[in-house]
């Protein structure tokens, strides 16, 4: 009996010896916004939806952690889904649970290898230099002008070197016969030094522009370059990124993006952010069912933001698109409009 009582009390012990030895921790944000919109269909009509995926911060729910393998070497994790507010689905169609991020790795002094689902190389670098810093990321156009945003498969490295962070990875395209298609290859590098920020990358991949029954493997290349320079409460931000796309036909698809916003930290609970983006088009889709053809549309944002505390902020902005050439045209699914203006209120909560 004494023995078996030790072992319980041995057992017990365990899994307090386990989070000793490493480190989990649960994390979020919940994000819940009006927006009203106008222009939204050919007949010019407005509408007020509530943001449910995050209209300022993308909604998550994340779990990541690490542990201290000794010598200066660590394992780590991260597996981050996002969800909708207003019914607690998940906020992808393909019910992937953690589709925002999946990853483990191991870091040392030298830099960290993380494996699985991340941000590319492209989206870490423009974050330096994007004015909203990925606010409303379905307002502005900075997320589309990241390469993807995202990808599978991928091997990342990271490392930090006094001012420079340096970045590379490659991922998979799991294509039987062809270790080259559907691929995709990026360097980065990102330098910071007191007021000053610095950042370029460059993503070369082999995208499929067929049909899932008949696959294609084109060419595509993409550049990001920009700076950001903060003078006192006050940060300057400029960015330009150019994308092309191989296609069946003889004329390749080009987009390029241009941006720069002011940021004024008024004081430390309100901020006041105003930016441009400019993206064109060339011969490309605007989706997967309506060609644009040449287009240009126009951002003109100004956003406010008021942190109750470190961890609940209110927001609220307002915006005016403007199109023209297949933007206007039917390129998107607001069809045949030349402007919309958008306003939006809301608070964030991270946890």
């Amino acid at each position: 009996m004494k023995y078996a009582i030790i072992g319980i009390a041995l057992l017990g012990g365990m899994p307090g010896l386990v989070l000793a030895q490493s480190n989990v921790e649960i994390y979020g944000s919940v994000d819940a916004g009006l927006r009203n919109k106008t222009n939204v269909n050919q007949a010019g009509d407005s509408v007020v939806t509530m943001g449910s995926n995050g209209t300022f911060r993308s909604n998550r729910l994340g779990f990541k952690g690490s542990e201290d393998l000794g010598g200066g070497l660590k394992a780590n994790f991260l597996l981050e889904s996002g969800f909708n507010t207003a019914t607690g689905a998940l906020n992808n169609t393909t019910g992937a649970l953690f589709q925002r991020e999946a990853r483990v790795g191991l870091e040392n002094a030298w830099g960290a290898i993380d494996l699985g689902r991340q941000y590319t190389v492209a989206y870490k670098t423009i974050l330096a230099f994007d004015p909203f810093v990925y606010r409303y990321p379905s307002i502005t156009y900075a997320l589309s002008s990241t390469a993807g945003t995202r990808h599978s498969n991928d091997v990342q490295y990271t490392g930090r070197f006094n001012e420079f962070t340096v970045r590379a990875e490659y991922a998979a395209g799991e294509v039987a016969g062809d270790n080259s298609s559907g691929t995709a290859k990026a360097v980065g590098t990102v330098y910071s030094r007191g007021p000053l920020k610095l950042g370029a990358s460059y993503t070369k991949s082999k995208e499929n522009v067929g049909t899932t029954a008949v696959p294609v493997y084109k060419d595509y290349s993409h550049v990001a370059v920009g700076g950001a320079y903060a003078f006192g409460p006050v940060t300057l931000s400029l960015g330009y990124a150019d994308e092309k796309q191989a296609t069946i036909i003889p004329r390749d698809d080009r987009a390029t993006w241009r941006w720069t916003g002011l940021s004024y930290q008024v004081s430390q609970r309100f901020n006041v952010t105003g930016a441009w983006y400019g993206n064109k088009v060339h011969n490309r889709k605007a989706s997967a069912t309506v060609a644009a053809g040449d287009g240009k549309k126009d951002l003109y944002m100004l956003g406010l933001r008021y942190d109750l505390s470190k961890r609940t902020v209110l927001y609220a902005e307002i915006d005016r698109n403007k199109f023209d050439g297949g933007f206007a045209t039917g390129g998107t699914t607001r069809l045949n409009q030349r402007s919309q203006t958008g306003t939006s209120a809301g608070i964030m909560h991270m946890f």
